[in-house]
């Protein structure tokens, strides 16, 4: 069987520059059917969304970077520097140019499953696979273009819901048309079928997040090197991934600013990341012996981290999007035993509520989360003791073994079915 994976924005650790990464969704998904015996291409960008910057990779052509990994294509575009900038939506519109042209002139797959977003994409690959009888499954990874006209709105004050006709336009085709949809969470699979007005098929599928359960290289000497002592007797809080202002971290460095000398040498709090609050955080580390700036740190170094860390942190903003979603880290925390400290209602609730995981507080609230952080000081004997249930939650729902499995299972299902 031939299969298409079509995402852009994820690490690919198949290069050697991005060795140090790991494989999230699309790349675990392209490795579990190549390791079936299938035939995948997993279509990606040359352009490194996380650290802005162009690969050095051969383009439009398929390649092999790794012999033991899948076949994979790589889409032209001239990047952009902001998140939110019309430079981004020219990228995707040159990448979803680059995949139109260049589709033809490979051997067609039997199926093709395509990450949305991006929303371009997402719009070309429904676009061939209708044009030549091909099923596609559209992943729902984010709530495009939604997020976008929020944040918009929240910037200028003034309303900007649906005003990007084209996103609507090719939205709308792509729901609508796809064979399937399937998403991380009920709640934005659910988001997808209404927004677009696609009706609900028995096709339609939720599939989580997941990461692999098998002991991980660690990289402790990264730490030694920057006189981090992993092992000291404190309870230790982790911060890894963007470090933003459009996120509720500022509460936070404001909470840990406020603490009380007693709690703050109870506590170790590690930001590894980049962001524009990484100047504001490298600062407070140097003024601040309870919080270490790691910056952007490799996979192995973070598996480090991990194990000899008691709380993830995962401060967000009370928006719609991530009241639905259930991000990347839930994986990882969980499978490290940690708790979680979380301003998120909503999925995360749902999932994590009942387990005893999480530390909630109010978003905004620097007052609340400081007296939070208190009572974590306060009691080190429970804090610094894994969480019985996170591993139990993991190899249920966030084990990749278990979730790609399925996950594969279906696409197989969905190719031998063919289109609706």
């Amino acid at each position: 069987m031939r299969v298409w994976i079509i995402k852009t924005g994820e690490p690919v650790p198949h290069l050697p520059a991005e060795s140090g990464d790991r494989l999230f969704r699309a790349g675990l998904m392209a490795q579990t059917l190549h390791e079936r015996g299938h035939h995948v291409t997993w279509w990606t960008g040359c352009f490194h969304h996380q650290l802005k910057i162009m690969r050095d990779v051969v383009h439009s052509t398929p390649v092999r970077p790794n012999p033991d990994g899948p076949e994979m294509i790589f889409l032209p575009s001239k990047g952009y520097k902001r998140h939110i900038s019309p430079a981004r939506f020219i990228d995707h519109a040159q990448i979803r140019r680059a995949f139109t042209r260049l589709a033809p002139l490979q051997t067609r797959p039997d199926v093709i499953l395509c990450a949305w977003p991006t929303i371009d994409l997402a719009f070309a690959a429904v676009q061939f696979g209708r044009a030549h009888n091909i099923p596609v499954v559209l992943d729902i990874r984010d709530l495009w273009p939604d997020i976008f006209y929020e944040r918009i709105t929240a910037k200028t004050g003034l309303p900007f819901k649906n005003y990007f006709l084209p996103w609507e336009r090719m939205g709308k085709r792509a729901v609508q048309g796809a064979d399937a949809l399937i998403s991380i969470t009920g709640g934005m699979l659910e988001w997808g079928q209404h927004r677009f007005a696609r009706e609900t098929t028995k096709r339609d599928r939720v599939f989580h997040q997941s990461q692999s359960a098998t002991q991980m290289r660690e990289d402790l000497g990264f730490w030694a090197e920057r006189g981090v002592d992993l092992d000291a007797p404190k309870t230790r809080l982790v911060w890894a991934g963007t470090l933003i202002s459009d996120l509720d971290i500022q509460t936070l460095l404001k909470a840990i600013e406020a603490l009380p000398e007693a709690a703050a040498r109870e506590l170790e709090f590690v930001f590894c990341g980049s962001g524009d609050l990484s100047p504001r955080i490298e600062q407070m580390a140097e003024r601040l012996p309870h919080v270490v700036f790691g910056g952007w740190v490799s996979q192995n170094a973070l598996n480090a981290l991990y194990a000899r860390s008691h709380i993830g942190l995962m401060c967000y903003l009370d928006r719609f999007d991530f009241q639905l979603s259930i991000p990347n880290k839930v994986a990882d925390f969980t499978r490290s035993e940690l708790r979680v400290l979380t301003n998120l209602k909503g999925e995360m609730q749902r999932v994590l509520g009942s387990e005893d995981l999480l530390i909630s507080y109010p978003t905004g609230d620097a007052e609340a989360l400081c007296a939070r952080l208190v009572e974590i000081a306060e009691d080190p004997a429970h804090y610094r003791s894994p969480a019985p249930k996170a591993r139990a939650l993991f190899e249920r729902q966030f084990d990749a073994h278990v979730v790609m499995s399925e996950f594969a299972d279906y696409i197989e299902q969905i190719a031998h079915e063919g289109c609706t």
